[in-house]
């Protein structure tokens, strides 16, 4: 995630194109992004998207960016903040993500799926928000502090370079701010 994007919201910096998507919920999911992104909503709107279409949806999306590096992705929302699962095979993402092979060590220590728990809080106002990464535990080893902080930079940044972790970015599509809750996420449209 994101965690194949870190979290649904970062995705609204990075500009989905409508896909074909694999569900109902998802293609709901992906025609509210479309509209966020043309940038034509009137000012105040407020666009909803369920817990459940964000779960259709990163699903469906890690087929499109990642096939086959990523399945049985879960999204548990929470007040400000989300817990996300998902199998993930490192080699192959790395790969979907760079477009070259790995080296013998990742090859060799890293293939083959592995289970990924990442839990993140958000924030967001004045058309800027930030993603931070709290805690990950791959294969039930947790990696947190000065552990964590070194797999970003040196793992997650190197290979998806647009997104953005532990730092304020701007949301784009003149979007105001958006909100996290159990239920889902709102965002809210700006002047």
């Amino acid at each position: 995630m994101i965690f194949f994007r870190t979290a649904a919201l970062t995705a609204l910096t990075t500009g989905f194109l409508l896909l074909p998507a694999a569900t109902p919920l998802a293609e709901t999911a992906h025609l509210k992004f479309a509209q966020i992104e043309t940038g034509k909503l009137a000012a105040g709107t407020r666009v909803d998207l369920s817990a459940r279409e964000l779960n259709a949806w990163a699903g469906d999306e890690a087929l499109i960016y990642a096939p086959g590096a990523t399945r049985n992705i879960r999204l548990a929302l929470t007040t400000g903040g989300a817990k996300g699962s998902v199998l993930i095979d490192f080699v192959k993402l790395h790969q979907a993500a760079t477009h070259e092979d790995p080296g013998w060590i990742v090859r060799n220590l890293f293939s083959g799926e592995r289970p990924v728990i990442v839990t993140a809080r958000f924030e967001s106002r004045n058309r800027h928000a930030r993603v931070d990464v709290d805690r990950v535990e791959v294969s039930g080893v947790p990696i947190e502090g000065a552990a964590l902080d070194f797999l970003i930079q040196n793992w997650l940044r190197p290979t998806f370079p647009d997104v953005k972790i532990n730092e304020w970015f701007d949301l784009g599509f003149r979007v105001d701010r958006f909100t996290v809750s159990p239920v889902g996420v709102s965002v809210f449209i700006g002047k």
